[in-house]
């Protein structure tokens, strides 16, 4: 009973916070050239503080999302007639929730095309799902999710974006490991999330590809 809760009461906030995005991508004042779109860690990212651009950047992460939800909500997430690039960062909680590999990489690629339809001229920049820190004192947060099948997803990730002209795979993976191959523990708040520190990582890592 308590999960069940705790999950309608996700999928309420996942539906506020996509009004939110659908209202903003009416009225924004400004036209997007770089969007991020994902999962919490895309949400919690300080772009702005921790990115240098000229070009406006916008973001468009929302927490527990898998690729489901994003296919079905891809329009609260994408706006603007001048989208260079997207950066994309989702996966881990399709792991999370046992979703089959194959379902992941179908609404990955469902996401890919329809993006490549309505913005054709569009960069995507697809990263791949970061490490967890597996020690029991995370369990609570990390749950199933391993660094086995999160690097198993990443190959399939690559894969994917080969096919694709308009997709490049950024690794960020191994920017994040300590020497045990584990998710530092001074990147994460709880084995999964990232800290400030976490996204100074994260954001070095990118701002070449912006």
């Amino acid at each position: 009973m308590a999960v069940q809760l705790l999950e309608q009461w996700l999928l309420n906030e996942q539906a506020k916070i996509q009004k939110n995005y659908r209202d903003l991508n009416q009225l924004a004042v400004k036209e997007p050239a770089i969007i991020f779109i994902g999962d919490s860690i895309v949400e919690y990212f300080p772009l702005h503080e921790l990115l240098q651009s000229p070009k406006t950047l916008v973001n468009r992460g929302i927490r527990g999302y898998k690729t489901d939800l994003l296919l079905e909500n891809l329009d609260a997430h994408l706006f603007g007639q001048a989208l260079d690039k997207i950066f994309l960062l989702i996966g881990t909680n399709d792991i999370g929730k046992e979703m089959p590999q194959a379902e992941t990489l179908a609404n990955l690629e469902a996401v890919v095309q329809e993006i490549s339809r309505d913005y054709p001229l569009a960069q995507i920049q697809l990263l791949s799902v970061l490490p967890v820190n597996e020690q029991e004192q995370y369990k609570g947060t990390v749950y199933i999710r391993t660094n086995e099948k999160i690097q198993a997803l990443n190959r399939a990730y690559q894969d994917l974006a080969s096919i694709y002209t308009n997709v490049h795979f950024i690794d960020l993976y191994a920017n994040f490991l300590d020497e045990s191959g584990q998710l530092r523990e001074d990147f994460t708040t709880d084995g999964l999330h990232l800290t400030i520190a976490g996204y100074a990582t994260l954001s070095k890592a990118l701002q070449p590809y912006l």
